[in-house]
């Protein structure tokens, strides 16, 4: 096989980075952001109800129609729709889920692994990226900003109204990375796309007495999206 780079690593490097830059370019745009949380000024927030970013007008109006809610403005000047539901029902590929550890500063990343090896930058690229094996080790430098924690890319599309667009919702919690390799397997029973169910669950526990509470995203799988629409040809599918 021919390997015009073998005597020329950087030249390999270079080409792999011009391929790189390409594929970011064209990835694609989305329509609208789900979100299970929002910013209370510096200090982070999660909901009990689903917020749906868009830049778009009447995206956002559409959004209110179907799910209820208000319409406000987000902190990017987009239109942010905090909807009255707490579960969607969305169609999903899994070809196209992206799941990575990520550590941010200055709003970059300085830390990019699949929890074993480095994916970034090029040049540490399948080293080991010397995160914790304890799962609880890794929450904790999580925690104390000083290693990587989930960040899962689900594109989708709204399954009640596909002509919304595309849209995507990033999970950060720990807990739907711990789920995320019994959703694959699920997902991976399935042929093309699939219809699934992005819920936001309500956790209340007490910790020394204490009462506490969390809302944790959960996404289930239904079943096969194509299966979904056959079940009832002459009406709207009813999930």
């Amino acid at each position: 096989m021919l390997d015009i780079f073998a005597t020329d690593p950087e030249a390999k490097a270079q080409r792999e980075e011009r391929e790189a830059a390409r594929e970011r370019a064209t990835r694609p745009t989305f329509d609208f952001q789900l979100r299970s949380g929002k910013r209370n000024g510096n200090k982070p927030v999660s909901l009990r109800k689903w917020r749906i970013t868009t830049p778009k007008n009447e995206v956002a109006q559409a959004f209110k129609e179907l799910f209820g809610g208000t319409i406000s403005e987000a902190p990017n000047g987009d239109y942010a729709v905090d909807t009255d539901t707490d579960r969607l029902e969305v169609v999903v590929d899994a070809s196209k889920i992206e799941s990575k550890l990520i550590q941010w500063a200055d709003g970059l990343p300085i830390h990019e692994c699949d929890g074993s090896k480095y994916l970034s930058p090029e040049e540490d690229k399948g080293k080991p990226c010397g995160c914790p094996k304890i799962l609880a080790e890794r929450k904790d430098l999580a925690k104390q900003r000083r290693g990587p924690k989930p960040n899962i890319v689900i594109p989708l599309r709204l399954a009640q109204d596909e002509e919304l667009g595309l849209g995507k919702y990033t999970a950060t919690a720990w807990s739907f990375a711990e789920d995320l390799p019994y959703t694959m397997q699920a997902l991976s029973k399935i042929d093309g796309e699939a219809l699934c169910v992005l819920r936001l669950e309500y956790v209340e526990y007490e910790v020394n007495g204490e009462a506490r509470s969390f809302t944790k995203p959960v996404l289930d799988v239904v079943k096969a999206f194509a299966e979904a629409i056959a079940d009832d040809p002459d009406e709207e599918p009813a999930y």
